[in-house]
């Protein structure tokens, strides 16, 4: 709770001191929802990733499918979203926002997008990181450029030419961008985008739970 809290007060500090951005009365709004999506995406791939070295001890004893340590990582990062979206709900509420039906609605599909697209990317990494335990160094050094790239404390919209093109790149930028567009102003935005990231989404976990199943048996030499 404390780390988008304290992420949130510093950048809204800084770009309301420093920039225009004061006169939007949404841009607390959406800051703070770029934020808890953001974090909810890295704990998300942070988690899973190390889901089975967390649960190494439990997983050489016991047998269950293995890909409950990944359900459960998401779980965990998925109450985090949940707290902090309470937050959101009352910052919209105290700036005189009131999230409209059909939004509320596209940003749950959007969630449920999110957290496909974790849930593939953690079947890949939750393997990687058992054989190689330096990729979490990698993975610091991938979050901290992703942060910059992922349009958290800026409109999506102002950013033009070669930057913003390379910007909308960024699978997560565009659902962040969508994500708060749906729920603080009801728009319903980029839905080709979103319409082809779903069956990317699909095909990822289809691929992902196939690497899974088919290297999960011989992780337990690496533990």
């Amino acid at each position: 709770l404390m780390k988008p809290l304290l992420s949130f007060l510093i950048l809204y500090f800084i770009f309301t001191a420093f920039r225009s951005t004061g006169h939007d009365p949404a841009f607390a709004a959406n800051l703070f929802t770029g934020l808890i999506l953001y974090y909810f995406f890295q704990e998300g791939v942070t988690y899973g990733m190390n889901s089975l070295i967390d649960m190494a001890s439990v997983i050489l004893k016991i047998n269950f499918p293995r890909e409950i340590a990944l359900t459960s990582s998401l779980v965990m990062a998925g109450i985090n979203l949940v707290i902090n979206f309470f937050i959101i709900i009352l910052i919209t509420l105290l700036t005189g926002f009131r999230p409209e039906f059909t939004g509320i609605v596209y940003f749950g599909l959007i969630l449920l997008l999110l957290t496909g697209f974790i849930y593939g990317i953690t079947l890949f990494l939750s393997i990687l990181f058992v054989k190689i335990r330096d990729l979490s160094n990698v993975m610091e050094l991938f979050f901290q450029l992703l942060f910059w790239a992922s349009a958290v404390f800026y409109n999506l919209d102002d950013m033009q030419g070669n930057t913003g093109a390379v910007i909308r790149l960024n699978p997560l930028a565009i659902i962040i961008d969508a994500a708060r567009k749906a729920f603080i102003h009801g728009e319903i935005a980029h839905t080709e985008y979103m319409l082809g990231l779903s069956i990317f989404v699909v095909l990822l976990i289809v691929v992902g739970t196939w690497f899974f199943n088919k290297n999960i048996k011989r992780i337990a030499e690496f533990f």
